[in-house]
């Protein structure tokens, strides 16, 4: 159970009573209908507000009982003003004895990981440059114009056709990684403004949706190469990947495929357009 303690306000009332909770009783709330997370050694109750979550709700679901601090920090470009939707949710504190990482992490490498976010913030390499970003989709949509003229002017025979192939598949190669840029949010200060221009180049571009991306996308930049939590490495039953997806395929003897063999049919993948995901 959490322990609770009273802290004196300036008036001499006391405050509301804060809780301290041990990491053995944050881990037991990772279920899909209870939901806690840590941030700055704060706990936070988010059951209810993971449905209304901007970025999915999946997302904020893969930290449920864990350090969820640098993640927050990462997929937030204005923390501050997002706080202020935390305060509800707030339900006391971690235990002065507890270690700000939770079991599954190694405080080492999270200290190396933040030294490391704070040489690349010092250097200013997650500062954009708007001009950059400009150009980057002014030559886009002239590549498309110019496919587009090409088609009205010289028809659809098979040279035209070659030299548009080519010019379409660069700009729609170069559309990719600029919509995920924008989806990141990472060019303009404001939110705003990167969602319309990610819905322009994504949606318009590209004929894909933005939301769908979205949170995809987020989960697995929250959980890399996590099976079932990073959507990325979630092979469709055609490969089987890892040490604890082939054991769990085996219990369940699933036999879509011949996993056995899948090192003789892996090169489909770079054929199969389904197995293929935007940057």
């Amino acid at each position: 159970m959490g322990k609770g303690g009273e802290k004196g306000g300036e008036s001499g009332e006391p405050e509301a009573q804060i809780r301290f909770y041990t990491w053995e009783e944050i881990q037991k709330h990772n279920l899909r209908t209870d939901k806690w997370l840590v941030i700055d050694r704060k706990v936070y109750n988010v059951t209810k507000w993971a449905d209304r979550h901007p970025g999915g709700h999946r997302v904020i679901s893969h930290w449920a009982g864990e350090d969820a601090t640098d993640a927050f920090q990462a997929f937030h470009i204005n923390p501050t003003l997002v706080r202020k939707f935390l305060k509800p949710l707030l339900i006391g504190e971690l235990a002065p004895g507890e270690p700000s990482q939770d079991r599954d992490k190694n405080s080492e490498l999270v200290e190396d990981f933040r030294t490391l976010r704070k040489t690349a913030e010092d250097m200013n390499l997650f500062r954009a440059s708007p001009w950059f970003f400009s150009l980057y989709l002014a030559h886009i949509i002239a590549m498309e114009v110019v496919a587009w003229l090409m088609v009205s002017y010289f028809g659809t025979g098979w040279i035209a056709t070659l030299i548009l192939a080519c010019i379409l598949t660069t700009s729609q190669a170069q559309a990719g990684w600029l919509q995920h840029d924008f989806g990141h949010l990472s060019v303009f200060k404001k939110s705003s403004w990167n969602h319309i221009v990610h819905k322009f180049v994504i949606g318009h571009l590209k004929g894909a949706s933005a939301n769908w991306w979205n949170h995809r996308h987020f989960q697995h930049h929250a959980k890399p190469n996590i099976f079932k939590k990073d959507p990325d490495v979630n092979m469709v039953h055609v490969f089987v990947l890892g040490d604890t997806q082939p054991v769990e395929y085996g219990k369940k003897k699933l036999k879509y495929l011949p996993y056995n063999h899948q090192h003789e049919y892996f090169f489909l993948s770079e054929y199969l357009p389904p197995l293929f995901l935007l940057p």
